[in-house]
């Protein structure tokens, strides 16, 4: 029996595991390491933020889906990975050994300011829950005033019309103000302009703040400080501003790009241990750039998975080849979205009604045990 040790339970892990349960019997001792008992949907997150779904709409089991696949679940976090002697240490002290390890633990929010104590970060999901159903309740008892999203992308832009939506409806006029503060030059600056003005356009019909080319220096209890001394009253504060990869991928030594994601080959396998295979947002593919979207994991998820077998039983590997441009489809609060398409933009109640069929698919794909094969 080869010993598997998957690292995170991101979209990659999950059909990893999907594939495991369908094709049982393959020599193989799983063992899947998550903080959390449940994924939670990113894509499906302004959604739930929004009104539209509650949150176990959007979650998946990992503790069923672990056990429909015979994997041992463990809820832990990463402390350091041990290459040369094929270990992984856990923060409470666990020591896990492998034979072959896959890392799809996503990435972190960047810092980028002082006080970021007093800010909720967008990822991971549950902080991002938590910390927004605490502004909820106290925007009803009239304690919230202004709510500043830090980040102009398509999380940030998302998120934050999905809270001037659930605020407006919930408290009418005596809803909070919502503002967008971004350091680039405008929002979503990852699409062609089509996309961009699309969104610019759904934030000013909204009456959602923008201040772009604006670099947040610190965060306070009630405030927001730029670089330019510019201080804005914020009762709440997200930030969504930039990623940046888990700090213990480069501090255990693996092999990395420039900015510490996990390097590795066609075969989505690390450039320097044949035994350690990545995907999702905390890998990069040497030669191969593109976005930090769940959509490349999602793609990446069969190669990995049959990866992993063929490297389990000595069996050839097989490349992973995707393009760079991706369908996004981007939620604006109402049932409603904007979609880019490399240089082409739409947007409609349609494109709201794709994605919602697209989200829900995805995670109905994991609710349930997949039948065995015969």
């Amino acid at each position: 029996m080869k010993r598997l040790v998957l690292l995170g339970a991101g979209h990659a892990h999950v059909e990893v595991l999907r594939d495991l349960a369908e094709r049982p019997g393959s020599g193989i001792a799983v063992t899947l390491v998550t903080p959390r008992p449940r994924l939670v949907y990113t894509g499906m997150i302004p959604g739930a933020i929004a009104g539209h779904y509650r949150l176990e709409d959007c979650a998946i089991d990992l503790e069923a889906l672990a056990r429909h696949a015979n994997a041992r679940f463990v809820t832990g976090a990463v402390f350091r990975v041990d290459a040369a002697n094929h270990a992984v240490h856990c923060a409470d002290g666990e020591t896990l050994e492998y034979d072959l390890l896959s890392l799809d633990v996503g990435c972190r929010v960047a810092a980028g300011a002082q006080g970021l104590e007093h800010a909720t970060p967008v990822r991971p999901m549950e902080t991002l829950m938590k910390g927004w159903g605490d502004v909820l309740l106290r925007a009803r008892e009239g304690k919230i005033g202004s709510i500043t999203m830090v980040g102009g992308g398509a999380a940030g832009v998302e998120l934050a019309l999905a809270m001037e939506h659930r605020l407006r409806g919930a408290l009418g006029e005596a809803a909070p103000h919502v503002r967008v503060i971004t350091a680039t030059p405008f929002v979503l600056p990852e699409f062609a302009p089509g996309a961009r003005r699309r969104a610019k356009l759904a934030l000013g019909r909204r009456n959602i703040g923008l201040h772009v080319s604006s670099t947040v220096a610190e965060v306070g209890r009630d405030f927001v400080r730029l670089d330019s001394g510019l201080e804005f009253a914020s009762d709440a504060t997200f930030w969504a501003a930039g990623a940046a990869p888990p700090p213990w991928i480069a501090s255990s030594g693996l092999a990395t790009d420039a900015e510490g994601y996990l390097l590795t080959n066609d075969a989505l396998q690390s450039v320097t241990d044949r035994d350690i295979f990545g995907a999702g947002d905390c890998a990069a593919q040497e030669g191969r750039p593109h976005a930090k979207a769940g959509v490349f994991a999602v793609r990446a998820a069969p190669v990995l998975a049959a990866n992993l077998r063929a490297a389990a039983h000595g069996g050839a590997l097989q490349p992973h080849h995707t393009s760079a441009r991706y369908l996004a489809l981007i939620s604006t609060g109402r049932c409603h979205a904007v979609g880019a398409w490399g240089s082409l933009a739409f947007q409609g109640w349609w494109v709201w009604r794709w994605k919602d069929r697209i989200d829900r698919r995805f995670v109905a794909r994991y609710a349930e045990p997949a039948p065995h094969r015969r």
